[in-house]
């Protein structure tokens, strides 16, 4: 465990370091090649036999893949165009202190994005023994919905954050926000809203059309990184 937190953390560093040096596009490119394998191992997952405990962690259920395979295709696709397209500065603006409270909501937007939805995913034992799979089914969906709500918002306020720059640094606060963006590991809060949907030993009630909404997550990120590429 000590080994895996060394790591991730020393993956994001490198990932920090890199937009701090300017691979905005490079980066913003492997971070959605990351959500592309992410989506491609889920779909993997559900046609695994049910209950068997094969790549880390059971799946009590066998499901469609083609919505998963068909986002893995979709962040690949914006993947590749990312490299490729030609460059276009956006508009920017002086750096002002709204710059820094729109860093600060976008990170906080985020972070709320995994906590505030947990009510309607793991309800109480009581609640989950009252109600049946319908309404629970009904419950993960608006958790969902909200979810990618909060992502989304949060993702806008760390876009205008960037949009900040000084007369000696055009874009310090496009590479500094993107830095943080990855030392935090916040492109990969879908894929670990979709591991935590997916992975219930305990109740070994899942639904996979809604782990699979839950990782399109990823589409409102790849529209942050796109706009934030150059």
């Amino acid at each position: 465990m000590i080994i895996r937190i060394f790591i991730a953390g020393f993956t994001s560093l490198v990932g920090g370091i890199s937009y701090l040096s300017g691979l905005n596009r490079l980066m913003n490119a492997l971070l959605l090649g990351f959500g592309s394998l992410m989506a491609f191992f889920f779909g993997t997952v559900f046609f695994l036999p049910s209950g068997e405990d094969i790549l880390g962690f059971p799946v009590q259920s066998t499901a469609d893949g083609v919505p998963f395979y068909g986002l893995a295709l979709l962040l690949a696709a914006i993947a590749l165009i990312l490299l490729l397209k030609p460059a276009r500065p956006g508009k920017r603006e002086m750096l002002q202190a709204k710059h820094g409270r729109f860093l600060a909501g976008g990170v906080a937007g985020c972070l709320a994005s995994i906590f505030l939805p947990v009510v309607l995913w793991f309800p109480s034992n009581a609640r989950r023994l009252a109600a049946d799979e319908t309404v629970l089914g009904y419950q993960v969906l608006a958790g969902v919905c909200f979810f990618l709500l909060v992502l989304s918002t949060g993702l806008y306020f760390l876009y205008r954050s960037t949009r900040g720059e000084t007369e000696q640094q055009r874009n310090v606060m496009q590479r500094f926000v993107l830095a943080i963006f990855a030392v935090l590991q916040l492109d990969k809060i879908p894929a670990l809203i979709a591991y935590l949907l997916v992975y219930s030993p305990e109740t070994q009630v899942i639904f996979p059309g809604l782990a699979a909404l839950a990782l399109a997550g990823y589409l409102p990120v790849a529209l942050f990184l796109w706009f934030t590429a150059d």
